[in-house]
């Protein structure tokens, strides 16, 4: 195979390994939403209250983010291709594990290594654009992720309306995943080719992380607006509804159109994201976050809050992508290796614990604090970034 990719043109090998990193992760996204519609039924079947799926999503998470903490280390050990295609069979056969499970604990032992084999995934691809891609495939990574998010759980409910079992929608999801690690065996050659044949393994031969406070800062960064970013996606509605009287209807249209303005703004920001640049995205990600959350705090017409929702929603696109593409920037490959691995668990913890701790806050207080977090939280990430960035030509 490595033979069969030489004889490709540098061109032609550096667009066919995007798209394969591009299904890779429309695959990725595909199990990290299918539980929210599978739940109802596999509880059911194993006879379990609802709450307990909380209780497998953070362990997924908090696995997931171990696993990125550490998954630096790991690719400047084996190199992007090799960690990919064993984190694929890994989680595949942990989804058809899923499938086979005869009761509940077998979930909580299989989610283990799933979260475990996406965190690495996860870190492996952003790593690997990072290093030898625009800020617009970063970009447009992104925006595969959201593809696949959004048809695992149409893939379950369709299985699920034909009548078949939530066992059906897990086996064909596993075997995606499979697929996909069968196509990273057969394309291992492709990431070194690609790479001018000296891919990470000689870049790290002598690499030293250099733990710094530039370096902090970024996971900082990270932990910060996953927590606000899913904070918004959470809580807004009981915002709107609670605080502001809206109706249902008006309060998940701004919700739908928070994530759907965050989603398609990936795909438009990135056909400008190179001649931006990432620090540039950073600090208007932040920028416009803030004018965002300063509209949703103006009592209004409907049309002004859903608009402010869009705002935020389009303002946080390019935040992860960006800051995920800076790191060879910022720092020497191994280095940035580690801090994408570092950015990518923060970010995971940053969604476990922040939505939940503000959400404890405001049934406490009021929800209304809501548009002065996000707003608070936009101010310290942008300083943050100026720490990292601000002196650097």
């Amino acid at each position: 195979m490595k033979s069969f990719f030489s004889a490709m043109s540098p061109r032609r090998r550096h667009l066919v390994l995007l798209v394969i990193i591009y299904i890779g992760f429309i695959s990725l996204g595909l199990p990290d939403t299918v539980l929210g519609v599978a739940w109802d039924s596999m509880r059911e079947e194993l006879d379990q209250p609802v709450y307990f799926a909380g209780f497998l999503a953070t362990l997924l998470t908090i696995c997931s983010a171990v696993s990125a903490f550490f998954s630096g280390t790991i690719l400047r050990r084996i190199g992007t291709g090799r960690l990919l295609m064993i984190c694929g069979f890994v989680t595949g056969c942990s989804l058809l594990g899923y499938a086979f499970s005869p009761a509940f604990w077998c979930l909580l032992l299989f989610a283990i290594p799933l979260g475990f084999g996406q965190g690495a995934v996860d870190t492996g691809m952003n790593y690997y654009v990072a290093r030898y891609y625009t800020s617009r495939d970063m970009s447009w990574l992104h925006c595969c992720w959201g593809i696949g998010a959004s048809c695992g759980p149409t893939l379950m409910t369709l299985i699920l309306a034909s009548g078949g079992s939530w066992r059906w929608g897990y086996i064909a999801v596993g075997c995606i995943q499979l697929a996909l690690a069968v196509l990273f065996l057969l394309t291992l050659g492709l990431w070194s080719e690609n790479a001018g044949a000296k891919e990470e393994k000689t870049e790290f031969a002598d690499g030293h992380v250099q733990y710094s406070g530039r370096f902090w800062c970024c996971p900082a960064m990270m932990f910060l607006y996953c927590g606000i970013e899913f904070s918004m996606g959470l809580w807004v509605y009981q915002f709107l509804s609670g605080c502001r009287g809206f109706s249902a209807e008006s309060a998940g249209f701004a919700v739908a159109g928070y994530w759907g303005m965050l989603t398609a703004g990936r795909f438009l920001i990135g056909c400008v994201a190179n001649r931006l640049g990432n620090r540039r995205q950073i600090r208007f990600s932040m920028v416009l976050g803030f004018v965002g959350a300063m509209l949703l705090l103006i009592p209004g017409p409907v049309v002004l809050t859903l608009a402010a929702a869009g705002v935020i929603g389009f303002a946080f696109a390019s935040f992860y992508p960006a800051m995920m593409h800076a790191a060879p920037e910022r720092f020497d490959p191994a280095t940035a290796a580690t801090v994408i691995g570092y950015q990518g668990g923060a970010g995971m913890l940053g969604t476990a614990v922040i939505p939940a701790a503000f959400g404890y806050l405001a049934a406490r207080t009021t929800f209304a604090l809501l548009p002065w977090f996000v707003a608070a939280v936009t101010v310290i990430i942008f300083l943050l970034q100026w720490q990292v960035d601000g002196r650097r030509k």
